[in-house]
């Protein structure tokens, strides 16, 4: 793991545009800190409350596999992507990992604390290269106390964090393997283009965890996609056409059985 803690303090919250640097796909380094305006949590938080949040402030970067912080630690700051992926995990007595979900650019990590005694109720670790902010959490939870403009902003967030939840939730209940991964090719199309080739985010088996099937039923999915105009290899994606894949979503997997086969077919999709 490389780790920084310190690196990068911030000076200053609210530079002028042309200096702003956390925009999504720019990385922050120790002579570029990022403007705590670009970050979506603090775009409506007024210029003196950003101006006491940067006092104490840090950039740290990690490796992949790195832990951010550990579930059950006491929450000692407040996290924000500011370039790469974070996966959250929920670890069971026995050791065994359950993926709750992958943050990326912009995105917090955890929940602010409201008061000194609260823990992390998730692990977090890197997904490839990755630099966070992190402002610490007594500051944090004594400006949101003080600034009405803080508060509302952190109150926003936690409900984006609840309509995207129910939104993976209903995919997982309502959706096949092979529509939820459409779903997932189409949310990493560029806005605008039509035949469009890009890059996974991360690796398949993180794909799968993602998406809540196995990896052999992925395998499958991505096999499906293949008379839909999509083509893989290893993590590189092709989509001929966007229009076309969002057309015949629905159609996903859906082809008629009689009433016994769609018995056993909900029941091995329940097993993926």
């Amino acid at each position: 793991m490389s780790t920084h803690p310190g690196d990068t303090p911030l000076s200053y919250a609210v530079p002028s545009r042309k200096t702003r640097v956390s925009r999504r796909g720019s990385r922050a380094t120790a002579g570029d800190p990022p403007a705590l305006r670009d970050l979506p949590i603090f775009s409506t938080v007024d210029d003196a409350t950003l101006a006491r949040l940067a006092l104490e402030a840090k950039v740290e970067a990690f490796e992949d596999g790195a832990v951010i912080f550990r579930q059950g630690d006491p929450v000692s700051a407040v996290v924000v992507i500011l370039h790469g992926f974070v996966k959250m995990l929920r670890i069971a007595p026995s050791g065994d990992e359950t993926l709750i979900g992958i943050r990326s650019d912009g995105e917090t990590v955890g929940e602010p604390p409201s008061n000194a005694n609260e823990i992390y109720r998730v692990s977090a670790e890197a997904v490839g290269q990755t630099s966070v902010l992190k402002l610490p959490a007594a500051r944090f939870a004594r400006l949101m106390k003080e600034s009405p403009a803080l508060s509302s902003a952190v109150t926003q967030d936690a409900k984006d964090k609840i309509a995207a939840l129910i939104t993976e939730i209903e995919s997982l209940k309502a959706q096949n393997a092979d529509q939820r991964l459409a779903n997932f090719i189409l949310s990493l199309c560029p806005p605008g283009e039509e035949r469009c080739r890009f890059r996974l985010p991360y690796d398949k088996r993180l794909i799968a965890a993602r998406l809540g099937v196995k990896q052999e039923t992925l395998s499958r999915a991505f096999a499906k996609l293949r008379d839909y105009g999509v083509r893989t290899e290893t993590r590189d994606v092709l989509v001929e056409s966007v229009s076309r894949l969002v057309d015949q979503c629905d159609q996903l997997g859906r082809q008629s059985r009689l009433p016994s086969e769609r018995a056993g077919h909900a029941a091995r999709d329940d097993a993926a």
